[in-house]
Formats: C-alpha cells, sequence, structure tokens
C-alpha cells in the first residue's frame, strides 16, 4: 500500500515551511514558563460575527492538522474577558486586533501608529516579554473602527469627515442621536478619544448617546432611529443599510490587523499548532472577511460552517 503525504500529515509532522512560502514562524516561543496543558488547545473569541468566523477558522484548522485535543470557546466575551483568559492559562488562543492590543491591552499607548508592520512588531514584542503571549501571523484586513452615517442626514448636513462632525457640534448642532456599544463609548481608542483628538471633548457630553449592541449600530442608522453611530470597517452591513463612513481624515483610529494570540505555555506544549494559526491570517483580505461576515451575519449560515469551507476551499484543511 502507498503512503501518502497528505498536508494533515505535513503539519502535525511540524514541516509546513516548504508548502507555506513565506510564512515563517515567529520567533520567542521557546521559553519554559511552566502550565500549559499538552494535548488540549481551548480556542476563544469575542462575541460578534468576525470574531467568531476567526475563531471557528482557527478551530477549525487546528481541528483538521493537528493531533491536539481542540476545545470550543469560541463567543467568549469582549477584549478584557479574552485577554484576562489567554494570559492565566484558561484558554490558548483567541484572535486580538494590534490596534486593541496596542492602545487598550496594557500597557496602553497613546500614540497612533498607522504603518500595519510596526504596530505589529511593537506589539508582540511587549506581549511575549509582557504578558508571556505571542502574536502569530497577521492578517492583512483592517478592521478598523469608523463613524458611519445615515446618508439623508449627511446630504442635509453636509457631515462627511469627522473634522465635519467635530464642528457640526461644536456649532451647537446637537439635535441628533448616537448609537454605540457600551465598550467603544468608554474605551481610550474609542469615543473619548476621538472627542478629544478632534476637539469635540466639552460638547461630547451633550450628545444624546445609546448604548446598543455592535450589530445594531448599522440598522438603528440605516433606518434613521439614530443619524451615526459607530462600526468596523468590514461589517458587510455598512453597504446594507447604504450608510456613509465618515472620513477619519485626521487619523485617529490605529491599524487594527488581527492575529491568533496564543500562550505561550500552550505553544510550547503543543508546537504542532504555530502552523495551522500562521496558514490562515494571509489569506483573509478585506473583501474576503466582509464576504465571510456577509454569509453570517446577512445570510445567517453557521460561523462554523462558513470557517470550515473557506478553509477547504482554500487548502488549509
Amino acid at each position: 500500500m502507498t503512503n501518502q503525504l497528505t498536508r494533515r500529515t505535513v503539519l502535525k509532522r511540524g514541516g509546513l515551511a516548504a508548502g507555506l512560502t513565506g510564512l515563517t514562524s515567529l520567533s520567542g516561543c521557546t521559553g519554559v514558563l511552566g502550565g500549559g496543558d499538552s494535548g488540549t488547545v481551548k480556542v476563544s473569541s469575542k462575541s460578534f460575527t468576525e470574531q467568531e468566523v476567526l475563531g471557528y477558522l482557527a478551530y477549525e484548522a487546528l481541528e483538521a492538522n493537528t493531533d491536539v485535543a481542540v476545545k470550543d470557546e469560541v463567543g467568549l466575551g469582549g477584549t478584557t474577558t479574552n485577554f484576562e483568559a489567554v494570559k492565566s492559562d484558561q484558554v490558548d488562543v483567541y484572535w486580538e486586533y494590534t490596534g486593541t492590543a496596542w492602545a487598550t491591552l496594557p500597557p496602553k499607548h497613546s500614540e497612533v501608529i498607522t504603518d500595519p508592520e510596526e504596530i505589529y512588531r511593537k506589539v508582540d514584542s511587549e506581549f511575549n516579554d509582557e504578558h508571556g503571549l505571542d502574536f502569530l501571523q497577521r492578517a492583512p484586513f483592517n478592521n478598523t473602527y469608523v463613524l458611519v452615517a445615515n446618508k439623508d442626514w449627511v446630504e442635509e448636513t453636509g457631515v462627511e469627515t469627522i473634522s465635519d462632525f467635530a464642528s457640526h457640534v461644536t456649532s451647537g448642532n446637537l439635535d441628533f442621536k448616537m448609537v454605540m456599544n457600551a465598550e467603544f463609548q468608554q474605551r481610550d481608542d474609542g469615543w473619548p478619544g476621538l472627542a478629544e483628538h478632534y476637539g469635540f471633548a466639552d460638547a461630547r457630553s451633550d450628545i444624546t448617546v445609546q448604548n446598543v449592541g455592535s450589530g445594531l449600530t448599522y440598522q438603528a442608522v440605516g433606518q434613521g432611529d439614530a443619524q451615526v453611530g459607530m462600526g468596523f470597517n468590514t461589517n458587510p452591513k455598512i453597504l446594507k443599510f447604504d450608510l456613509t463612513v465618515l472620513e477619519d481624515d485626521e487619523q485617529f483610529f490605529p491599524v487594527y490587523n488581527p492575529a491568533p494570540l496564543v500562550n505561550k505555555d500552550a505553544l510550547e506544549s503543543n508546537p504542532s499548532i504555530e502552523e495551522p494559526l500562521n496558514a490562515i491570517g494571509p489569506a483573509l483580505s478585506t473583501e474576503i472577511i466582509r464576504d465571510l461576515n456577509n454569509q453570517v451575519s446577512i445570510g445567517d449560515a453557521d460561523a462554523q460552517t462558513v470557517a470550515r469551507d473557506f478553509l477547504k476551499e482554500n487548502g488549509l484543511i
């Protein structure tokens, strides 16, 4: 009988380098830190569509390409919940955005970095040194925050950029409603920082803001229940509800490329997980992730099924 060398076999043997030209392993993964459950890896994510897709991309890639027992913790919670969980060995990997790691997680930074590779290198180095965590290969798409506006309101007010928005509110035009999630309303790289950067911090408390789930902001703005809201650049609902993205003309929002954030204990105990995780990010362009998000959030497809089908179609499982 002929013994075929399949991609799965190569991955399990840790010899993927020849088949994935250019996707090199990151350094800093060999320190003996203790802990780490050899043979079991828990995959988590934040609780919105794109994160669930990313979580299941990781889950399915590890399930198909390694012998580890993969545990499903997808949809675990928000940024802090996932960060604390991976740091304390409660889970082993989730996808974090470079901009979020830079501005929101310790050590927090106020400097805005717009170069994707620079911010990636900085957070990877810091998280290795300070948290025992390793960022693997990042995806090229940038899911940065955006302000989205109702098109009728844009035509009425002439507000097309965030500078326009700042001038609008500082001139006393406060007869409109904004929607955003509670996390964005509190984050330094969210609503407070944006107001400070664009010079409308004094007027911020006079703007009517309603907290809604991230997925409902687009619908609320599109249907006119609110005029402006927070959104994410890769969300297909921007197109579905025909929203205007206000240009971040003074470049407040940092780059948000996602990458698997892995506990180094788990990586040390289960080195076979590195190559399958590294293979996912480079395959995800903005157009592709919008399509995957669209299938789940608008087409009502199952996130795990969408992730598995994508990996199969692209030869990753």
